[in-house]
Order: structure tokens, then C-alpha cells, then sequence
């Protein structure tokens, strides 16, 4: 009796047991499945790049192949590689990077302190936006790299020109952004919060920062690169440290691969930036559903 029992017990919890396992299992598959896409991404979007350097490498006379591209003219990957290991490896580059950096970061925290605060007055000041918004597209209109040397006159070679570029080129993507992301907020729900007694507090808590704060990260992140190119114009300009002066002093001295190295080691900069705004986007934003799950 006691066998039986024991067998009716042991094939009534197999099923149990099974079901429990599936969901582990799949919940392992899943993340399989994901790394597995993300590899297979990243291996489709590196593959280009892996071909046009195999080519240009080849075709500056590696491996004993006959060279058809001058590498006095546009480089060579494997000296690039090189210079970039003597720039890290040296040390020399750090100070650089942070000139550069400092410059970029101040110029981007004025530029996202004027823009949303213009954005905001203009887009709850209707006659103010028809009278201002014309003014800011003559000046978006203005190129940047004209601009500089204005900037250097008027304010030296010292740090403050370069943050004000930076600024000045990184203030319309974020003042555009925050202008419009406001305008899309649907009036019914902010006349339905009305209706319900919502103070001023209360509308900008649950209605308007849920609705603008993608639009203006949105912002951020495509002035982080203009605020970078407004530092190093500056920079390459007129600077006596920074990127951008290191830029300048090598293809001065016409050392190409050099100058791709500094270019190499902006590109990762400017990579490692947009990664952190990612990161940032997806933690301030966490209560927003993914789009690839709906």
C-alpha cells in the first residue's frame, strides 16, 4: 500500500516539476536568443568596416600586394593602429581629452539650461513664438564653423570661446526639441487634468515632463556630437591644447596617420557618450513600455 502511495505521489508531482522547469527553460532560451541576435547585429554592422579596412590596407602595399592607394595621402590602418597605441600608451593624449571634453560638456549644460527655458516660454507664449522663432531659425541657419573665428576674437583662445561654440552649436537640436515636444502634449488631457483640479505642480509632474522628457533626451543626444564639433572647430581654430589643436598640428606636419588616430580616438568619445545617454535614456524613461514588446 505504501509503494502504491508512494508511486501515485511521486507521477502526481512529475508534472508539476516539469512545469516549473519550462518556464526556466525558456526564460534561458530567451536570453540566448537575444544575445544571439545582438551578436549576429553587431557582426553585420561590423562587417563593412572590417571590408573597407582590409581594402585600404591591402591596397597601401600589405602583403607583398602591388599598392594601387598612396598611403602618404590617406594613411594606413596598421599605422594607425600604432599611432593610436603611442598616443594612449604615451600618456600625451589624456590632457587633451579632457580639454576637449570640459569644453564640450560645459558648452552642452549651458545649451541645455537656454534651450529647454526658451523652449518653454516660447511654447506656452504663442505671440512670443511668433516673434522669436524667426530670429532662431536665421541663427540655426548661420554655420558654425563661420562663427569661430568671430568667437576667438572676441573672446580669446582661452576656454570661454570654446565653451560658448559648443554651446551655441548644441542649443537648437535641444530648443527645437523641447519647443515641439511640448506642442505635442494633447490638449484634451491636459483639459481633462483641468477638469479634475490638477494644480500647476500636479500638470507638470503626471502631464507635461512624461510627455516632453523623451522628446528633450532626444535633444541631448544629437547636441552632444554638435557640442563636440563646436569645441574641436574652435579648437582647431585657434588653441594651444585639445583635439582639436592636435588635429590641426598633425596635418600641419602632413603626419596622416596621426591625424586618423586623433579621429579614431574622437569617434570612441563620441561612441562612449552616446552609450552613456542610452543608459541614461533607459533609466529615466524605465516606465515607458518597449516598443518591441507591444
Amino acid at each position: 500500500m505504501r509503494t502504491t502511495r508512494n508511486r501515485t505521489l511521486n507521477l502526481g508531482q512529475s508534472p508539476l516539476s516539469a512545469s516549473e522547469k519550462k518556464p526556466q527553460n525558456s526564460d534561458s532560451q530567451n536570453i540566448q536568443s537575444k544575445w544571439g541576435k545582438s551578436i549576429l547585429q553587431l557582426a553585420i554592422q561590423l562587417t563593412p568596416l572590417a571590408v573597407i579596412l582590409l581594402v585600404w590596407e591591402v591596397g597601401t602595399g600589405a602583403f607583398n600586394i602591388p599598392q594601387f592607394i598612396e598611403p602618404a595621402l590617406v594613411g594606413k590602418p596598421s599605422a594607425i593602429v600604432l599611432e593610436v597605441w603611442d598616443l594612449l600608451s604615451s600618456g600625451s593624449v589624456f590632457q587633451h581629452i579632457f580639454v576637449t571634453f570640459q569644453e564640450a560638456m560645459t558648452g552642452l549644460v549651458l545649451a541645455m539650461i537656454g534651450g529647454i527655458s526658451l523652449g518653454i516660454v516660447l511654447a506656452y507664449s504663442p505671440s512670443g513664438a511668433r516673434i522669436a522663432l524667426p530670429y532662431v531659425q536665421i541663427f540655426n541657419s548661420l554655420p558654425r564653423i563661420a562663427l569661430a573665428p568671430f568667437f576667438i576674437v572676441w573672446f580669446g583662445i582661452g576656454l570661454l570661446s570654446k565653451v560658448l561654440l559648443a554651446a551655441l552649436a548644441a542649443f537648437f537640436p535641444i530648443f527645437f526639441t523641447t519647443y515641439q515636444g511640448l506642442q505635442s502634449i494633447e490638449r484634451e488631457l491636459v483639459a481633462a487634468f483641468q477638469v479634475m483640479g490638477a494644480n500647476r505642480w500636479q500638470m507638470l509632474h503626471m502631464v507635461v515632463l512624461p510627455s516632453v522628457l523623451s522628446w528633450v533626451i532626444a535633444g541631448i543626444r544629437t547636441s552632444l556630437g554638435m557640442a563636440l564639433v563646436g569645441a574641436l572647430v574652435a579648437e582647431y581654430i585657434g588653441s594651444t591644447q585639445g583635439l582639436g589643436y592636435l588635429l590641426m598640428a598633425a596635418q600641419g606636419t602632413l603626419n596622416v596617420d596621426k591625424a586618423w588616430a586623433i579621429l579614431v580616438i574622437l569617434a570612441f568619445i563620441s561612441v562612449l557618450l552616446d552609450w552613456g545617454v542610452r543608459v541614461l535614456e533607459a533609466y529615466v524613461l524605465r516606465w515607458r513600455p518597449n516598443p518591441r514588446e507591444l
